[in-house]
């Protein structure tokens, strides 16, 4: 447990030999965590080598995702969630920031990605609902759901080009 009251775990697997690695968190989902959700995209960014503009898009659909959990997911009641960023580079032609997000909410999201990514936006009579999972699936390159007996999980994918910066 950790001296802070909104994190509960923090996890630095994979990293003996490597500044790359992944970071794992688990936290009880509060607004402040978004200040270190925010740190720990702005170090794994660095290590991808994005540019400011990609750092920027991620924290903004990582910022939208916790923002949603806690709002809809938990009704802005307490609850954990994890969340895991890594870096994959099996490919040759670049790599990946994979960010894994699971809730253990009573209420599992039903909708659908793609509709939420085409939801057309009508700017004189705008109406809530739904403009957040557009932003985020507008910002990745890649976004999934799954819904779990006990929660859901988020994955968002970005891709970078390049070696990490190690």
């Amino acid at each position: 447990m950790t001296a802070n009251p909104w994190i509960q775990d923090v996890a630095f697997p994979d990293c003996e030999n490597s500044h790359v690695g992944k970071i794992c968190l688990q936290m009880n989902c509060n607004s402040d965590c978004v200040h270190i959700l925010r740190s720990i995209v702005a170090v794994m960014t660095a290590r991808t080598g994005m540019s400011e503009l990609q750092s920027n898009r991620v924290a903004i659909a990582v910022d939208e995702l916790f923002a949603n959990i806690a709002s809809h997911a938990y009704d802005g009641k307490p609850g954990k969630v994890e969340f895991e960023c890594r870096i994959d580079e099996s490919s040759d032609s670049g790599g990946e920031l994979i960010i894994d997000l699971r809730d253990y909410a009573s209420c599992n999201w039903s909708g659908c990605l793609e509709e939420a990514a085409s939801r057309t936006i009508d700017h004189e009579n705008p109406c809530p609902g739904g403009l957040g999972l557009k932003l985020i699936c507008a910002v990745v390159d890649e976004c999934e759901h799954t819904r779990l007996p006990d929660g859901n999980h988020w994955r968002l994918i970005f891709k970078f080009n390049g070696r990490t910066n190690t």
